[in-house]
């Protein structure tokens, strides 16, 4: 989170009354002002320059989060590695995990999300969340098959991303309700070059909005990102990052970390909190491509296409500078992640707050 987006830098701007900074796939993503009132960000179109800064409060052991309604409505947007990773199969006689689950239809008016009520309390959920306890089933059933998202009409890439969220919740719910958490399933909003959400305005970009708990997906994205529309499974890989910035908004571990690096009063520990989130989210999204593999039948041989998606979008590729220090990770971090996400099933393999910070370089 910083709250990315996929390929593109936020832009400063006024918070939103309401809403959780989004997060988007890629280059760097708004960071939200915590506290009653304030300034927020809203996130920049592709590429662009880094955000301004807002005013930022310290506490103290025991001082309380500075997070009220006003909170709620400040967040601004998140926008995205692989060993483990067996040959697919489309085996009917495969016994796939929570099979028997209906996945709710998308939730509209989602319940609000967890806050926690000190910062003593939001290092704790950050680092020793009961989520971390779980582990993600596998083989799951999955039904969106790729499509080319280059060429896809917006009907299309609607439809494909929609059945991808069915795919996501179903993966997802056993560990979340047995953490004894809510899972959400988002809508999926399929854009042009632009779109204003409770989270502010993005560009070009696929982000996660918690201000709403929705999804958003630009159809230019593939050309921005050319990896999207040349790799087969990089959409995939790139709804299921969003996805995984649902999962920590949804477990508190989102707000908590934002909280965290914006009380610091230092750009370099906040920086450094927003690559933890983002390559968290990475090693989700490498969790669920393991968990849906065989119903989708992606190959070891695929793995070399996803991690190329996670490479493309770390700070260094996008900016071109190899010694960028970023709020996204550099591109050997996010394909380390993804990498852990695809070779284990236990999520405590994707805590990434208690990593070394040469890790979430």
């Amino acid at each position: 989170m910083s709250y990315q987006q996929w390929g593109g830098r936020p832009a400063a701007g006024p918070w939103q009354q309401q809403g959780y900074p989004q997060a988007g796939f890629g280059q760097g993503y708004g960071q939200p002002a915590f506290g009653r009132q304030g300034p927020g960000y809203a996130p920049q179109g592709p590429f662009g320059g880094g955000p301004q800064r807002p005013p930022r409060r310290r506490g103290g052991a025991g001082t309380m989060l500075l997070i009220g309604l006003g909170l709620i409505g400040l967040f601004a947007l998140i926008g995205f590695v692989a060993t483990g990773l067996h040959g697919g199969s489309n085996n009917s006689d495969v016994a796939y995990q929570n099979d028997d689950y209906r996945v709710p239809p998308p939730d509209l008016s989602p319940p609000p999300l967890p806050v926690p009520d000190t910062y003593e309390q939001a290092q704790d959920l950050i680092t020793n969340s009961p989520f971390y306890g779980q582990q993600v089933p596998a083989p799951v059933r999955c039904d969106a098959t790729p499509i080319n998202v280059g060429t896809a009409s917006d009907a299309q890439l609607e439809d494909h991303f929609t059945k991808a969220m069915e795919c996501l919740v179903r993966v997802w719910e056993p560990p979340v309700t047995g953490a004894k958490l809510i899972i959400v399933r988002p809508s999926v909003t399929i854009y042009g070059s632009k779109m204003t959400t409770k989270c502010g305005t993005s560009g070009v970009n696929a982000f996660y909005c918690a201000a709403d708990q929705q999804v958003y997906y630009s159809n230019q994205l593939a050309r921005a990102v050319p990896i999207v529309a040349d790799d087969k499974w990089a959409a995939d890989v790139v709804i299921a990052h969003e996805f995984g910035h649902a999962l920590q908004a949804r477990t508190g571990i989102l707000i908590s970390a934002k909280a965290l690096g914006q009380n610091s009063n230092d750009e370099q520990t906040d920086l450094l909190y927003s690559r933890r989130l983002e390559t968290q989210a990475d090693c989700f999204s490498g969790m669920y491509i393991r968990a849906v593999a065989t119903s989708l039948g992606i190959q070891q041989s695929d793995v070399q296409g996803i991690e190329d998606t996670y490479k493309a979008v770390g700070d260094d590729q996008v900016t071109g500078d190899p010694t960028i220090v970023g709020n996204h990770g550099l591109a050997r971090s996010r394909v380390f992640w993804g990498d852990k996400g695809l070779g284990s099933a236990d999520i405590s393999a994707c805590n990434t707050f208690t990593a070394p910070k040469n890790e979430v370089r």
